[in-house]
């Protein structure tokens, strides 16, 4: 009997260089916030592809203070010895795991400086970043826009939707990530800040699958193939015939994607380094 392939990789588009791309999923930040047509627009956009762009997002004094704050906790980290505490946050890494499971990361007092392994080994992921840093706090929460960005998702996707966690991912040489996968059936949104530029796949650019958290047949295959050789059920294996954005963006942009959809980060480079401030929007306790 042939033995199936691992995966079936999708054609990667050129990302958002092309000026069709670019017209299709970008939106302005000031345009938005008017509420109007292009807010109408960018909530179909949602809707239709499960990936848009919001240019601007943060300023340059937000995504500076993101970027240091990232790499000053990078390096207290680093600088530990084994067993060796920070006061202000938790800490998992090693073998060490202060808070096990994602519910408790979530539900957390303190900060979680929480380091992965496996797939995205090398990972930092921070729970609750805008409490690293007391006087940061606010510039922080305001380059989320996260009124904006909940009404926008909830008018996509016909669901009130509230923020239950919010993140600072960063990434420094991670060659092994996780391949494509969705994060459920159900609706799950999150927005990504860039903290720096990232302009090639080189830097490991977050991927897409357009309009696949609509595509039940695309799903149904692959779950299929995963329960016949015992994967995970949520991984987009075969992907074949189907095209993935990698989502180009300068630091400040951010953007809005459908995590019930196909996507992933692309593997980096070993000199490589990605920095993103993340939020996850999900229904309300009132509406599911």
């Amino acid at each position: 009997m042939e033995v199936p392939p691992l995966y079936q990789v999708p054609k990667l588009h050129s990302g958002l260089r092309q000026r069709w791309e670019t017209q299709v999923v970008t939106f302005d930040l000031k345009a938005l916030q008017r509420r109007r047509a292009r807010f109408l627009g960018a909530a179909m956009t949602l809707w239709r592809t499960g990936i848009i762009v919001i240019r601007g997002a943060a300023s340059r004094q937000a995504v500076d203070a993101l970027a240091t704050m990232a790499e000053r906790t990078w390096q207290d980290v680093s600088t530990l010895i084994p067993g060796q505490e920070l006061p202000h946050v938790i800490l998992n890494r090693g073998d060490k795991r202060a808070v096990r499971g994602y519910n408790a990361l979530v539900k957390s007092v303190k900060p979680v400086v929480n380091f992965r392994h496996g797939e995205d080994d090398g990972m930092m992921d921070v729970f609750h970043p805008e409490n690293l840093v007391p006087e940061q706090r606010q510039l922080i929460l305001g380059c989320l826009h996260e009124d904006l960005v909940g009404d926008l998702a909830g008018k996509a996707f016909g669901r009130k939707l509230e923020v239950s966690c919010r993140n600072l991912y960063v990434n420094k040489g991670v060659q092994n990530t996780r391949f494509y996968h969705c994060d459920g059936k159900g609706v799950k949104i999150k927005s990504f800040v860039y903290v720096n530029d990232v302009e090639s796949l080189d830097i490991g650019p977050y991927c897409y699958v357009k309009s696949s958290h609509h595509d039940r047949w695309l799903r149904r295959r692959n779950q299929d193939f995963n329960e016949r050789h015992g994967f995970n059920k949520h991984e987009y294996r075969l992907l074949k015939g189907c095209s993935a954005l990698p989502v180009f963006c300068r630091a400040g942009d951010m953007v809005v994607s459908a995590q019930h959809g196909a996507h992933r980060g692309y593997p980096q480079e070993a000199s490589a380094a990605r920095t993103v401030l993340v939020n996850v929007y999900q229904p309300s306790q009132s509406s599911r």
